[in-house]
């Protein structure tokens, strides 16, 4: 089948930069025709670090062994470590012209590369807005996506993104997924990884690399929408591609939950979020905006608002922003503004999101779909490989996965032999480790680990019993023995320890706050009390 539009659709039917010397993981993939070339491929896209920054230099390795890009798409850039440039010399200087003058003196690279992500502690916006308050700036990473006019004054380079398909009204292109064929001529995918710290930073990607494992599902969860506001500037006061988005009869059927920021009517709350979109609330914003249990998988918070990722490295400075709140409160991406966008300059469009993330399209093709412009103050902060395979398809787990001994019980000794058969991404396991290989990708590492979690003990996936002595309830000593499983958010195999995978509610390989939350639920407020086990 295809969309009303005529979509196919698998669901419907120089100097200053030095390259990084780090040990090369994966072969560029350049035999790969550009027609045939699309965004997921580990060289299609150019990582930014900053060479004045260790923890930089260090991600920048990281994050290349994550995903296996090669040392020749790593360009480190010597630049501020600040997140705004004065002025449009600045970020020319250091960002813009290092990285087109690498691009031209490689052209095996460039004929390569359809997006560029900006890393760890770069510049995140420069110069000074015209409008007031003057505050943040031109997004660096959205200047990234056109290179070719960055001499112009900087509120003169936005131009209009030719290959949003709401340019010829569509929500998806009409060819189907771009390929580096098919992309403008000129024109780059972005986004950008930065935090308050390198891990915070790194859990972007682990996030990332979750939501993205092929036994993942977004199954059980919503995707919240406010679209009206009272302070909204327009005179709908309602963010109308948002409202647009929610009554397409093309995405009529998908997981639309509605609630409310300002009080005026529907829910306050967002349990089991999948996506969070709303407007107006500019300043202020907190962590504790996003608490809610159960947390659901947190993957795309976006609220139409100005000044959203003004920073993205406090949660405080300046009167709090909205991007490194919601990414403090476990989303694994946000999309905020650098500075005042205006409305007549055009938001992404959700339902471009929504549907190309539906595809199973990348995370970062997916907003610079949605995008309208280049050149101005949008940008996209998490990882640009994030997909989601299932969407919100309830799946099966596959038998017999998880039982390599066979003896039709998934337990401890299935555990001890994940232990001896972890090889880690990309490394080949031995081939008596395949019961245990749940993405069947001929390795054994924490993607399969958060398959063999959701059959731990033979339960069926989902389940969390929180009853740690399993004495068939839930009370106080369980919550006990909760807190020394703590250790904050960030996979690890170290979630089976002790039988801490009693406590992971939400499946994310780690025991944190989210799951405290999820075991309030279950456990009688009257210590001295106890509830049985579902």
């Amino acid at each position: 089948m295809a969309w009303a539009w005529g979509i196919p659709s698998a669901r419907f039917a120089g100097s200053g930069w030095l390259a990084v010397t780090c040990v090369m993981v994966s072969a560029v993939q350049a035999d790969v025709p550009p027609a045939d070339r699309t965004a997921d491929l580990p060289d299609s896209w150019l990582v930014l670090y900053n060479l004045n920054s260790a923890d930089s230099i260090e991600w920048a390795q990281w994050y290349a062994d994550q995903w296996g890009i090669p040392a020749s798409h790593l360009v480190g850039l010597d630049a501020a470590t600040t997140e705004h440039l004065p002025n449009l010399a600045a970020v020319q200087s250091q960002v813009i012209g290092p990285v087109r003058d690498y691009l031209a003196a490689n052209p095996e690279v460039q004929e390569s590369v359809m997006g560029i992500v900006l890393g760890y502690a770069l510049p995140g916006h420069y110069d000074t807005p015209f409008v007031t308050p003057s505050i943040g700036g031109y997004s660096v990473a959205d200047a990234l996506t056109d290179m070719t006019d960055d001499l112009s004054e900087p509120r003169k380079q936005m131009g209009t993104n030719y290959d949003n398909p709401h340019c010829t009204g569509q929500i998806l292109p009409p060819g189907g997924r771009l390929t580096r064929a098919t992309m403008a001529a000129g024109r780059y995918m972005s986004a950008r990884i930065d935090a308050p710290t390198l891990d915070d930073a790194k859990a972007l990607t682990l996030r990332a690399k979750v939501l993205a494992a092929p036994d993942h599902t977004l199954h059980g969860d919503f995707i919240w929408y406010d679209y009206y506001d009272p302070g909204f500037p327009s005179t709908s006061r309602q963010w109308y591609w948002l409202r647009a988005a929610v009554e397409n009869p093309l995405l009529a059927a998908e997981a639309w939950a509605e609630f409310d920021i300002d009080g005026i009517e529907a829910v306050p709350d967002t349990p089991s979020a999948a996506f969070r979109f709303a407007i107006y609330k500019l300043f202020g914003w907190s962590a504790d905006d996003f608490v809610s249990s159960p947390p659901g998988n947190r993957v795309l918070g976006f609220h139409y608002n100005s000044f959203g990722a003004v920073t993205v490295r406090s949660l405080t400075d300046p009167n709090a922003c909205y991007v490194p709140n919601a990414l403090a409160a476990g989303f694994a991406a946000a999309i905020g503004a650098t500075g005042e966008p205006q409305l007549a300059t055009g938001a992404p469009f959700p339902d471009t999101l929504v549907a190309a993330l539906r595809e199973g399209w990348t995370l970062g093709e997916a907003y610079y779909l949605a995008n309208p412009h280049d050149d101005w103050m949008w940008n996209l902060v998490g990882d640009p490989f994030l997909t989601l395979p299932n969407w919100f398809d309830e799946i099966e787990i596959p038998d017999p996965h998880g039982d390599i001994n066979g003896d039709d019980v998934i337990n401890e000794r299935d555990l001890a032999a994940f232990r001896a058969c972890m090889s880690g991404i990309g490394r080949h396991a031995d081939p008596v480790c395949a019961p245990l290989d749940f993405d069947d990708d001929e390795d054994v590492d924490l993607w399969d680990l958060a398959g063999f979690q959701r059959v731990y003990e033979g339960g069926p996936a989902g389940e969390v019993t929180f009853d740690h002595d399993e004495d068939g309830q839930v009370d106080v000593y369980d919550f006990n023995a909760m807190l020394d499983c703590m250790w904050g958010p960030g996979p690890s195999s170290e979630v089976f320890g002790h039988g801490c995978y009693h406590f992971d509610a939400d499946f994310d390989l780690d025991v944190d706050l989210r799951d405290v939350a999820a075991m309030l639920i279950a456990i009688d407020p009257d210590q001295g009390a106890v509830v049985p086990v579902r």
